[in-house]
């Protein structure tokens, strides 16, 4: 009988899906474009994050592997690499100046000095309070306030409100232990309400026990708009990408439809607003894609 409502339940869903009008707002939803795919080489078949060096060079990691990588997306090939630690979690990089910051995923902070140099400096190594039971995928430069932005993709260092993100000061180089930012799941599950026939369907659903509709946000990378100063904030869970304003609210949602997205994981801006995200194999090829979006 159970089986039976769900299908009743999912055929309506479906049904009602095609010949509905939308009901989000033009302004807060916005279905990414694509306007163009790398494919990686397999040396970064598990890319997980990404910061522009200029505007065709592209600092990036992949998990496990403590080697900084340059790729180019002009002549597309890997330019360069650098070893720059053990093998790792290493989830996101930062581009600051003549200095890059990585990122692994207990939080600890990676930094190499004249990186495009012929000699670029020993690694740097900033422990924080920051664990695994964090997960720590996000890492951006805030420019603006002279800080790195790490976010976690589970839980936060005090309270399980949302998902949290920290800023590590680059003048004391220590890390706050209170969010700048702080993502909450109901706010994002507004943007996603649909009619009341799929509303009544997740209730249903979660009567029965399906505890995982909570899981509709999980932090993979960050970046900072070079204009606006507003936060990018993408999931590679539901694939989609958050953008919050200084305050901290969600101003809109951009969501990443297609098969393309095998499993987006870094995010990265070029000086002029490009916007890029990377998606490691899960499957298929690692790629780079530039998206637009209105």
């Amino acid at each position: 009988r159970v089986l039976a409502l769900l299908l009743v339940l999912f055929l309506f869903s479906c049904q009602n899906r095609s010949g509905r009008k939308a009901t989000k707002s033009a302004d807060s939803t916005t279905l990414a474009k694509i306007r163009m795919i790398e494919v990686m080489p397999k040396a970064l078949k598990e890319i997980s994050g990404i910061s522009f060096v200029n505007d065709s060079l592209i600092a990036a990691v992949q998990d496990e592997t403590g080697v900084l990588f340059f790729y180019d997306l002009h002549r597309k090939t890997i330019a360069r690499q650098y070893p720059f630690g053990e093998e790792g979690d290493y989830e996101d990089v930062a581009v600051v100046g003549n200095t890059v910051y990585i990122v692994n995923s207990s939080g600890t902070i990676f930094r190499i000095d004249n990186f495009l140099g012929s000699k670029p400096s020993p690694t740097i190594r900033y422990n924080t309070p920051l664990t695994e039971k964090n997960n720590i995928e996000g890492l951006a430069w805030d420019k603006k306030n002279n800080r790195l932005l790490l976010a976690a993709k589970d839980d936060g260092l005090v309270k399980k409100t949302g998902k949290e993100i920290y800023a590590f000061d680059l003048s004391t180089k220590q890390l706050g232990t209170r969010p700048v930012y702080s993502i909450r799941l109901k706010e994002i599950e507004a943007f996603f309400r649909g009619d009341e026939l799929e509303e009544a369907s997740k209730k249903f659903l979660k009567r029965l026990g399906n505890n995982k509709l909570k899981q509709v946000f999980r932090t993979s990378a960050i970046t900072i708009h070079p204009t606006t100063g507003d936060l990018y904030v993408l999931t590679s869970l539901n694939n989609m990408i958050a953008v919050l304003s200084a305050d901290g609210s969600v101003q809109r949602i951009i969501e990443l439809a297609g098969r393309d997205y095998n499993q987006p994981e870094g995010l990265a801006f070029t000086s002029d607003a490009r916007l890029f995200v990377s998606n490691e194999s899960n499957g298929r090829r690692a790629n780079i894609i530039e998206i637009t979006y209105d």
